[in-house]
């Protein structure tokens, strides 16, 4: 086997962040094009039904080829293939159920005769580590001779840090309570639990980077501040439950009736505003408990595992209602939710007699 520089020609990148992926493939393809052909570019995405599946094989073995008419430097890409978890369904799809057992074993030939010149990247979702094809790259990894790298979404306050870098990176400014909001804007905090046990997020990165360069390109020179965010970013965060609550609890009945109804004049549906007042009267209750006993805003944050946003949005809520107070509301307001799940009241009315009755 042939030795590799430090520039690996073997890598395997994975994980949940295609974005980074994405921006990482592009430099390198740059960094490529500067020295070599880009006709010497090969890309190969399994998941592309277009292409049959013999014809990705003879366009992988002739990539792996030492030899080109023009140059032996070569930058092969292989998209969803070799490394994911495959299901018998997706096998029995196939053109042809051993083409999968073709490309494992093209490759392992490859691995036993790696061509200096020939850059591979492996792209996948996910990894199979049960497979030959994985156990393979992994001991050329132990040996120097691959990288394997993962790619996962940046969470909690590591998604707030990236908006402010994305943003600096593009020559803007961002104020750190715009960062806040636009990350809850984003779907922050709103992760979903899959059957098989898998987290997945609400937002992703190529969301994320599309509203920042709105969002520069709005601003301008001008730093980023909560009201651009509001203006030009849809949140998947409802903000008008905090201004319900807030005129709720400076017992403004006629403004809290007007924005609830606004709301319904939208097109949200009434059940769709009761369950987000359930579940903010449900943080205010908890909050509540904790400021109690003289926690501090930041241990609030750790133990509720809330967005700092909504927390100190929370605080300030909590001013207008004793502990007791929202205990009472709660319960009107599962109260109501069962009242209309059972059909002993309509929505829209169940939703003002609330209102009336909470301030």
């Amino acid at each position: 086997m042939s030795s590799i520089s430090s520039k690996k020609n073997i890598n395997l990148y994975f994980g949940d962040d295609d974005f980074s992926v994405a921006e990482e493939m592009k430099k390198e393809k740059e960094r490529f094009a500067k020295g070599s052909d880009q006709m010497n570019i090969v890309t190969i995405d399994w998941k592309d039904q277009s292409i049959p599946q013999g014809e990705k094989i003879s366009k992988l073995q002739e990539a792996l080829m030492g030899s080109s008419l023009f140059s032996s430097d070569k930058l092969v890409i292989i998209k969803n293939s070799l490394f994911s978890a495959t299901k018998k369904k997706d096998i029995a799809e196939t053109e042809d159920k051993n083409s999968n057992n073709g490309v494992d074993e093209l490759i392992l030939k490859y691995f036993a005769n790696i061509q200096e010149g020939i850059r591979i990247f492996f792209i996948e979702d996910s990894l199979d580590k049960r497979k030959k094809t994985y156990k393979e790259i992994l001991k050329l990894e132990k040996t120097g001779n691959a990288l394997i790298k993962e790619f996962t979404l940046p969470l909690t306050f590591q998604f707030d840090n990236w908006i402010k870098s994305r943003v600096e990176k593009q020559s803007g400014k961002i104020s750190r309570e715009a960062v806040n909001v636009l990350a809850v804007s984003l779907g922050k905090g709103l992760a979903q639990k899959e059957k098989s046990g898998k987290i997945v997020q609400s937002y992703n990165l190529w969301e994320a980077s599309n509203e920042i360069e709105k969002l520069i390109n709005y601003c301008g020179v001008n730093e980023i501040g909560v009201d651009d965010v509001s203006l030009l970013v849809k949140s998947k965060v409802d903000m008008n439950v905090f201004n319900l609550i807030d005129s709720i609890g400076a017992k403004n009945r006629a403004k809290a009736v007007i924005i609830m109804n606004k709301q319904i004049e939208e097109g949200l549906n009434e059940n769709y505003i009761l369950t987000m007042l359930v579940y903010q009267f449900r943080n205010l209750i908890k909050i509540k408990s904790l400021l109690e006993d003289n926690f501090s805003e930041q241990e609030i944050v750790s133990r509720t595992k809330l967005h700092p946003f909504v927390v100190q949005k929370s605080i300030g809520q909590c001013r207008n209602f004793n502990l007791e107070n929202l205990k009472m509301i709660y319960k009107k307001l599962f109260d109501a939710d069962l009242a209309i799940k059972t059909g002993k009241i309509n929505a829209n009315l169940a939703l003002d007699l609330l209102v009336v009755s909470m301030v």
